[in-house]
């Protein structure tokens, strides 16, 4: 165990601890209830499999400047991993918790937020120890239940948010928020159009026939996967476990044209991938293999992938369709410009998972409900 305490009047260890967990983790979390300075110098390691960034939004303290920083700092493909707790009132964890190549567990807990004043000029204390495995696992639990109330910060997120005013330097004035439990109505408007009762009813026959079903065509995509088929197999048999004569088909057709001549034996391994990850790690999963198509170009990767991915996961992942993007749009909830087309979708994801939770009474109860119900209400134009 080490221990960092700090006066303020010299240069503190504890910087130099932050900057080697950023450099060393393979798993790496860190939670700030407020964050107003960020150290571009740190630098997270390109072998880093899982990363979360959580932030408080409580009285406003937060900077919204500073969160932006932070998200040109992250790569493309993290951007959605910076979470800001938004269904939580008194937030106020200061932790750092990662695993390292060698298997090692560590915390680093204490009074600091994640700042330059906290590493370099306030009075501090902190401790770091190495954890057991088990006590490690129990800290990711913990921060699994904390996920589940968060949700990205993003372009749109920054536009809505109310930060309070900057106290003037040096002064002693009692801050005074703008809101106690930070920042602004940011909720979702869900769509209620006519006749929705019907569409759920319809959808929820959909899904069930796909319950129904889906060990038969999974089947399919891991014969596909193994190479045991061809591409054009694949799609030969696809009709037989997923149509709309089937019933457990979500979209119309005009994905059969464009996505034809796909490589179904590579997105085929990407949905086996996915589906046997385990649930902590399957955003990122998802993720990865969607930025991997996307390198390849694979066509088959957006409507008919997601799809995919919404019947076998309603609660988790949403259809990629542009009354999906238009409704994000008007809601003003776009992901941060530049993330990767991965990242993008696990940003859909969440912001979609968050507007069902913070609407409890809302008539859809999942994402491949509340997909239905968007449709009917979009003003769409199919050249958009």
């Amino acid at each position: 165990m080490e221990i960092f305490l700090h006066t303020g009047d010299e240069r503190s260890a504890l910087g130099d601890q932050y900057r080697a967990a950023f450099a060393e983790a393979v798993e790496l979390y860190v939670l700030s209830a407020y964050l107003t300075e960020w150290d571009a110098e740190l630098a997270l390691s390109p072998t880093c499999k899982r990363f979360r960034f959580i932030i408080g939004k409580d009285f406003g303290i937060t900077r919204k400047d500073t969160c932006r920083e932070v998200l040109q700092w992250l790569p493309a493909d993290r951007q959605s991993d910076f979470l800001v707790a938004e269904e939580i009132s008194g937030f106020h964890p200061k932790a750092v918790i990662w695993r390292t190549a060698k298997g090692r567990t560590f915390m680093l807990i204490g009074s600091s937020n994640l700042s330059r004043a906290a590493v370099d000029g306030n009075v501090e204390a902190n401790v770091m120890l190495e954890v057991s495995v088990q006590q490690f696992e129990e800290a990711c639990t913990w921060i699994d239940r904390i996920e589940a109330k968060s949700a990205p910060v993003g372009d749109g997120w920054l536009d809505r948010y109310v930060e309070a005013a900057r106290q003037p330097k040096g002064g002693s004035a009692k801050r005074k928020p703008v809101n106690k439990d930070g920042g602004a109505d940011i909720s979702f408007k869900l769509p209620r159009p006519a006749g929705a009762a019907a569409l759920l009813r319809t959808r929820r026959a959909v899904l069930k026939t796909y319950a129904e079903g889906r060990h038969a065509l999974l089947q399919l995509f891991q014969r596909a996967a193994a190479k045991q088929i061809t591409s054009q197999r694949f799609f030969t048999e696809l009709p037989e476990h997923w149509s709309q004569e089937v019933g457990n088909r979500m979209q119309g057709k005009g994905w059969d044209r464009l996505g034809k001549q796909a490589n179904f034996q590579d997105l085929a391994r990407s949905f086996v991938a996915i589906v046997e990850s385990p649930k902590r790690d399957r955003d990122d999963v998802v993720r990865a293999e969607l930025d991997r198509l996307d390198a390849r170009e694979n066509p088959a990767r957006k409507a008919f992938l997601s799809e995919m991915l919404c019947l076998r996961f309603p609660d988790e992942y949403p259809v990629l369709n542009k009354p999906v993007r238009q409704f994000l749009r008007k809601n003003r909830f776009t992901p941060t410009r530049g993330s990767s087309e991965g990242d993008w979708y696990i940003y859909v994801a969440r912001q979609l998972r968050a507007a069902l939770r913070a609407n409890p009474a809302y008539p859809a109860k999942n994402l491949a409900e509340l997909d239905t119900l968007i449709w009917a209400s979009a003003e769409y134009n199919p050249r958009d």
